[in-house]
């Protein structure tokens, strides 16, 4: 026997009381379809918030990745201006090499050499930058290194994006990843011209020390070149054949005579090392400085002596003083310049 369900209305203002039987099947058909359009509605509500929350996040993601472009685009700009600031540092440094006569030189070994006309290694600025692959144009995106870096952005991007395994499978991007990967491109620009610089700079750096030790090196040589007259005088006797005063007979002189009164200061041509002072046969109160580079130098017949051996001194350093001492025959110096352990003539170095 079927169940009913009745429902009585009762009017405000009717007389009789109205009577209603639902059959339990409708009803109850009727109260789950209101249970699942609540459900529905509020999957629904849900759903319709989740995607607000979307777009309000990909609104917040547009505007972020726009302002990422832009900062790249300030980065790149940058990026060439340092770049023609590389360029103006190169040709600074080429004229540095032709000012001291150097040219680099490629492959291994030393970076600098002097130059000759003999040398077919060297190149000039043009092949320094060609060699540098300074590239900041419209060439980037043809460099295999560009592609690379692209290629490994466009993976990172994928592997953040949950993408890669479907890339792996049809070897392409579906268009809302490829939106996703505007920015790659940028990125892999930018790190390109990055790793350009920092090996330009790298470049430019090693070649500036080399170029400044050469420099200290020829300041070293230049100051160990014994250039000026010990002492003040008259050249008595040059470097060569001469009679000997002593021996009576034809005798090399390997030095020059500096007469000068008694005391007359004698001084150091160059920078160099005191390796011998006191008395010498012959040569009387002797003094022998090593200036390095191969380079010595001797003073002989001295009264005094200023320096002790093992003794540092500079260009212009006091020494000893004129005098009569040893084999000699009045108030002069005696002054030798040796190169290897052999004498040559004093007046080749001086300058003045």
């Amino acid at each position: 026997m079927d169940k009913y369900y009745t429902v009585m209305v009762i009017p405000e203002k009717q007389k009789g009381v109205k009577t209603y039987r639902i059959p339990t099947v409708l009803f109850k058909s009727l109260a789950f379809t209101m249970v699942m359009l609540t459900l529905l509605i509020g999957v629904l509500g849900f759903n319709y918030w989740q995607i607000l929350q979307q777009v309000y996040e990909n609104k917040h993601l547009s505007i972020e990745n726009r302002q990422l472009k832009e900062q790249i685009q300030l980065f790149q700009m940058k990026m060439n201006t340092l770049g023609d600031d590389l360029k103006r540092i190169n040709t600074f440094e080429k004229k540095l090499r032709v000012i001291t006569g150097l040219e680099e030189i490629s492959g291994k070994g030393p970076l600098y050499k002097p130059a000759s006309e003999e040398s077919k290694e060297s190149f000039t600025l043009d092949d320094l930058n060609s060699s540098l692959d300074l590239k900041f144009d419209g060439d980037i995106e043809d460099q295999p290194k560009f592609k690379e870096l692209k290629s490994l952005y466009d993976k990172k991007i994928a592997a953040t994006l949950g993408l890669e395994r479907s890339y792996l499978l049809t070897k392409q991007w579906s268009d809302l990843a490829r939106r996703s990967f505007a920015l790659s491109n940028d990125y892999a620009k930018f790190d390109f011209k990055y790793h350009q610089v920092r090996e330009v700079v790298s470049t430019i750096e090693t070649n500036i020390h080399a170029l400044d030790q050469y420099l200290l090196d020829k300041e070293s040589f230049l100051n160990s070149t014994p250039t000026i007259l010990p002492a003040d005088g008259w050249i008595t006797s040059y470097f060569g054949q001469r009679m000997s005063p002593w021996a009576g007979r034809l005798k090399m002189h390997e030095g020059l005579d500096v007469g000068a009164p008694y005391g007359t200061a004698v001084h150091a041509p160059a920078d160099g090392i005191v390796t011998f002072s006191g008395e010498k046969a012959g040569f009387g109160k002797f003094v022998q400085i090593d200036h390095g580079y191969g380079i010595e130098t001797i003073y002989a017949h001295n009264q005094s002596l200023n320096v002790r051996a093992g003794q540092k001194v500079k260009r212009g350093a006091l020494l000893a003083g004129v005098g009569n001492t040893g084999h000699s025959t009045g108030p002069h110096l005696h002054y030798e310049v040796r190169v290897n352990g052999i004498a040559v003539d004093p007046l080749y170095f001086i300058l003045d």
